[in-house]
Order: structure tokens, then sequence, then C-alpha cells
């Protein structure tokens, strides 16, 4: 017999708010309850769009779901999962999973505690497994990541290495299959407390190093990568979705069509790790290490 759907609130109805509450609203295996956001009015046009209810106060939401997408902004990603969590509801939180280290493994150790589904929204892994570059056995000598946007202050409330380097992070943190031994980094923009723009260099063990741009203050949109392998290097460029398999490994260059939509993906292996179906596909401890590196690299850049 088919399990109910499972009924899912949604905290933020900004940006990354709406996008959730249109994939939830889309997946047969969740039903949209409502959308809360501390602007009532917010809330309530986007919950009328998709049929929903508008919530100002996120007790009542989480009385009325089984789950919660937090989709807040950054700072607030802590306080509210941790309401949630503590109202024994499960949880996806955008990336970062928190605005610090010790906050985010105290969402850890809450979940678990619990039993509670928590998954990190780290959806760019998607892309990497369509690409096959998660199947890679031999780890990288060195990676090169440019992530940069156009001034925006959509996520300026945490630094641009906690709001887009932290994407980077973690596929470094899969690919090279261990934690860096030393770190440097450089403010290259912003203010010391909340840089716009950080270039840091992770370095391995083995020699092996990574190199990332992070920057909400430049003058045109650049998201590149370049993997270094003993074989050969492995370039992908993301916006004109091109990949160069240098090593031959085999990777998909078409990976663009074989993951439409990662959100939807991580919506749906959400809900498929509540039901007891799969393992949670993206960890929070997974989700609490990119944060903890984030949170060095921004140290660094005050060092």
């Amino acid at each position: 017999m088919s399990q109910p759907p499972i009924r899912v609130g949604v905290a933020g109805a900004g940006v990354f708010g709406r996008n959730h509450a249109v994939k939830l609203k889309a997946d047969p295996g969740a039903t949209l309850v409502g959308i809360y956001d501390r602007n009532p009015e917010r809330a309530a046009l986007l919950a009328g769009e998709l049929g929903a209810a508008g919530y100002v106060d996120l007790a009542a939401l989480l009385d009325d779901v089984d789950a919660l997408v937090v989709a807040t902004p950054a700072v607030a990603h802590g306080g509210v999962a941790r309401q949630a969590l503590g109202a024994g509801k499960h949880c996806l939180v955008e990336k970062p999973l928190a605005a610090t280290a010790e906050i985010a493994d105290k969402l850890v150790a809450l979940a678990e505690s619990q039993g509670l589904v928590l998954q990190a929204g780290h959806q760019e892994r998607y892309i990497f497994q369509a690409m096959g570059l998660l199947d890679v056995e031999p780890s990288p000598l060195r990676l090169d990541a440019v992530r940069a946007g156009l001034p925006s202050v959509r996520g300026a409330d945490v630094s641009a290495t906690l709001d887009l380097m932290v994407h980077d992070i973690d596929l470094a943190r899969l690919l090279f299959r261990a934690e860096p031994i030393a770190i440097t980094a450089t403010r290259l923009a912003g203010p010391a407390d909340n840089p716009d723009a950080v270039e840091a260099v992770l370095q391995f063990p083995g020699g092996a190093s990574a190199r990332f741009v992070a920057s909400r203050a430049a003058e045109e949109r650049d998201r590149r990568m370049t993997i270094d392998y003993a074989t050969g290097t492995v370039s992908i460029d993301f916006i004109a979705r091109t990949l160069e398999d240098g090593p031959g490994f085999g990777l998909h260059a078409d990976f663009a069509s074989r993951i439409a939509d990662p959100m939807a993906a991580a919506t749906a292996d959400f809900l498929a790790a509540i039901r007891g179906e799969r393992p949670v596909a993206i960890s929070a401890r997974d989700g609490a290490a990119a944060v903890r590196l984030a949170e060095r690299i921004d140290a660094a850049t005050r060092a």
C-alpha cells in the first residue's frame, strides 16, 4: 500500500523559497501545506499562487506539517531549522546549513538524537553526479574553481564564502576525499567581517591543492572549474554547459540533459529519505563540514 503524501511547509518566500515550493507542489509524494515568511504579504502572495496557506507564525506551520524546507536568509537557517527539529519535523535546509559551524553541529546533533532527516541543500552535487565525476576513483592533483556573479544583495547577510564558495568547498571535499591541512585566503572586495569577494587556497595531504574564487561583485558572470589529474585535465564551463574530459574517464558531456532539475531531484530524495526508502542524499554532517571550512577561510582572510 502506497504511503500518503508527506505534508511539507516552506520557510521563506524569497527566490529560493519560491523555487522549493514549486518543486514540492509538483512532486506527487508531497502536499505543499503552507509558506512561512516574516513578511505576511509575501507569504500570502506566494501561498496563494500555489494553492497553499500563508503563515506568519512558524510554530503554527510546524503544527500542520511533517517536514519543513528552510529557505530563509542564511543567518536565519540555524534558528528556523532548530525550531523545526525541536518540534519533531524533518528538514531540508538550503545551503549553508547554518551561519556558523557551532550552530551547524548543534543541528546535526539534534536531528540525530531525534531520528529525523536533516538534508543539506547542496544541490550542485547532482550536476557532478550527472557528469560522472563522483565515480572517478583517482583523487585530483589540483582543482581551480571560479564562481562570480554580478553585484547583488541576495545572500549578503553572510560572506561570499558562505553564500557562494560553499558549493565548491562541498564539491572539493567529495573529489579529494580528505580535509585540507592548510588554508590561505584573501579578501578581494567588501568589508572585512562580510566580504563580497574571496580567494582561497586549500592544501590537501600529499601535495594536492584547490583554489577557489567567489565573488558577488563581479562585472560579469563566470562559473568555471578545472580539475587536474595525473592523466589529464577536466574542464567545465557551467554557464556554457560544456565539459572536456582530458583524462578520458568516460565523463558525460551531455550532463545538462542528464539532470534537468537538480532541485527537483533533491526534493524527491528528501521525501524518499523521510519514507525510509533510502539514506539521506546530502548529509547534514557534510553540510556542517562545508560550513566549518568556509568559517576557516573567512578567518584566514582576517589573519
